[in-house]
C-alpha cells in the first residue's frame, strides 16, 4: 500500500506542521538534560543519548543536501559515503549538551525552510546506496526519524503522541520501505485505523493487529504494548 503523502487525508501541509511540531516536542524534552544526562544509554544498543541526537543533525543536514541538489537539478544522496557518516555522528555525540541542542535546533529549523518546495515532485533519488525514495516522501521520512529516534532517547515522563492518522502514515511507509524483505517472519499487519499490508516470507504468517504508532514501534524496535494483539 502506498504512503505517499495526501493519502489516508493527511495533506502535505499537515505533514509539515507536524514535523515542526513533533521536533519542537523533542527539543521541549531534552532543554533540560544535564551532561550526565545526555551520556545516558539510548534505546539503540552502543549510542547514546548524545549519538541519537547526533544522528538526527546528521540526518536533518543529509536531508537538506539532498533538498539544496534537487533545486539545482544535480540529484545527489543524503551522505559523502557511510564512512563519513559515522564519523560525522561519532564527532557530534561528544559535543556538550548545549552544542547538541542547538544543532538540532538549527538543522530542523532549516530543513524545515526547504521541505514545502518538495511538495509534488515524485521524482526518485537515491539517498543512500540501495535506498530510493520518492522526492514527496522525504517530508514522512524525516518525521519517521524524529518519532522513532525520540522513543529511542527514552526521556522521563516524556510519551510521543502522534495523531492517528500521522501514525497510519508512518506504518504504511515502514511497511513499504521493508516491503517482502526475506529474514522477516511472514505476518498480516492490521491497524485499528485501517491500514493493513502482508510482510514477509510468503508462507505461513501470523495476523498482528493494534494501534498504528503501538505497531510501528514493534516494527522498528521489538517494542510490545498491551494494545497489540497477536504477538
Amino acid at each position: 500500500m502506498s504512503s505517499r503523502p495526501g493519502e489516508n487525508g493527511v495533506q502535505y501541509d499537515v505533514l509539515l506542521v507536524a514535523i515542526r511540531e513533533h521536533t519542537q516536542q523533542l527539543l521541549g524534552a531534552t532543554i533540560g538534560f544535564s551532561e550526565e544526562q545526555w551520556a545516558l544509554p539510548s534505546g539503540l544498543p552502543g549510542w547514546t543519548r548524545s549519538h541519537v541526537a547526533a544522528h538526527l543533525v546528521e540526518n536533518a543536514r543529509g536531508f537538506l543536501r539532498v533538498c539544496r541538489s534537487i533545486a539545482l537539478d544535480r540529484p545527489t544522496g543524503m551522505y559523502e559515503s557511510h564512512r563519513e557518516k559515522v564519523r560525522a555522528i561519532e564527532e557530534g555525540a561528544l559535543a556538550s549538551g548545549l552544542r547538541l541542542q542547538v544543532d538540532l535546533d538549527t538543522s530542523a529549523s532549516e530543513l524545515q525552510t526547504l521541505l514545502p518546495s518538495l511538495e509534488g515532485n515524485a521524482t526518485e533519488v537515491e539517498l543512500r546506496p540501495g535506498y530510493r525514495l520518492a522526492v514527496n516522501q522525504i517530508p514522512l521520512a524525516r518525521l519517521f526519524e524524529v518519532v522513532v529516534h525520540s522513543v529511542d532517547m527514552g526521556v522521563d515522563g516524556f510519551r510521543v503522541h502522534v495523531d492517528d492518522d500521522i501514525a497510519e502514515m508512518l506504518l504504511a511507509f515502514e511497511a513499504e520501505r521493508i516491503g517482502r524483505r526475506p529474514d522477516l517472519p511472514g505476518m498480516l499487519i492490521l491497524a485499528d485505523e485501517g491500514f493493513r499490508a502482508r510482510l514477509g516470507g510468503d508462507d505461513e504468517f501470523d495476523t498482528i493487529g493494534g494501534p498504528s504508532l503501538d505497531l510501528l514501534l514493534w516494527l522498528t524496535r521489538n517494542r510490545t504494548s498491551p494494545r497489540l494483539r497477536g504477538i
